[in-house]
C-alpha cells in the first residue's frame, strides 16, 4: 500500500484544481413532463419475445444513497417467492421472469431525475392478458404504499449487500479505478469504496 501510494503521489499529484463546483441539472426538473410519455406504446421485436415494460420517471434520487430506497423497492417488486408478484402470474401462466429496479447508472439516475422501471417476460399466453398483467404490478406496489417500509425487510437487504460486498470477487483493476472515479462524482469522501454497494441508514420517510 505504501508503494502504491507513492506512485499514485507522484502520477497525480501535479493534476491541476480547476476550483470549478460539480455541475447540476437540478433545475431541470420534470424532464418527462409530455403527454408522450403518459402512452402505451408496442414495439415489434426482431426475436420472438414478448415482454412488458413499465417506466416511472421519479424525482433524483441520488442524494439518498446511504438509504437506496429504490434498492429496497426493486427487491420486493423482484422477489419471487410466495405471495410475490411473479409467483401471482406464473400461476396464471402469464410470465416467465420479472426484474424491477434503477441501474444506478447516469441516465437511470442523475441530478434531473431517477428512472424505475418494471419489465415483465411474458408467455403467448400472458401476452394476451398485458393489461391484467399490467394491473397486477399496479396493485402489488399499491400494497406495498399502504403497508409502509418495513425495517426488518431494509435490515435483511443491509446484511446481504453487506456479505456480498465483503466476500466479493477481485474485479478488473480498469474497471474497479473507472467505478472508483464516477463514484466520487456522487458521494461523500469516506462512502468512495462502498456507496454505490452498502445500505446505511434506515429512514422510513424517504
Amino acid at each position: 500500500l505504501d508503494t502504491l501510494e507513492k506512485w499514485v503521489t507522484e502520477i497525480f499529484s501535479e493534476i491541476p484544481n480547476n476550483g470549478l463546483p460539480k455541475p447540476s441539472f437540478g433545475h431541470l426538473t420534470q424532464p418527462f413532463d409530455t403527454p408522450e410519455f403518459h402512452k402505451l406504446y408496442r414495439v415489434i421485436p426482431i426475436r420472438k419475445v414478448h415482454s412488458l415494460s413499465i417506466t416511472w420517471a421519479l424525482p433524483p434520487q441520488e442524494q439518498y444513497y446511504r438509504v437506496k430506497p429504490l434498492h429496497y423497492i426493486s427487491w420486493l417488486v423482484g422477489h419471487e417467492g410466495k405471495g410475490s408478484v411473479l409467483s401471482f402470474l406464473r400461476k396464471k401462466f402469464w410470465a416467465l421472469a420479472l426484474y424491477g429496479g434503477n441501474g444506478e447508472t447516469g441516465f437511470e439516475q442523475n441530478s434531473t431525475y431517477s428512472i424505475f422501471s418494471i419489465s415483465v417476460t411474458l408467455t403467448d399466453e400472458g401476452y394476451k392478458h398485458f393489461y391484467e398483467v399490467a394491473h397486477v404490478v399496479f396493485q402489488y406496489l399499491k400494497m406495498l404504499q399502504k403497508r409502509g417500509p418495513d425495517k426488518r425487510i431494509w435490515e435483511e437487504i443491509q446484511k446481504i449487500e453487506a456479505n456480498e460486498f465483503h466476500y466479493q470477487e477481485q474485479t478488473d483493476p480498469v474497471d474497479y479505478v473507472e467505478s472508483l472515479c464516477e463514484n466520487m462524482q456522487l458521494f461523500q469522501k469516506e462512502d468512495f469504496l462502498t456507496g454505490d454497494q452498502l445500505l446505511f441508514e434506515y429512514k422510513p420517510e424517504v
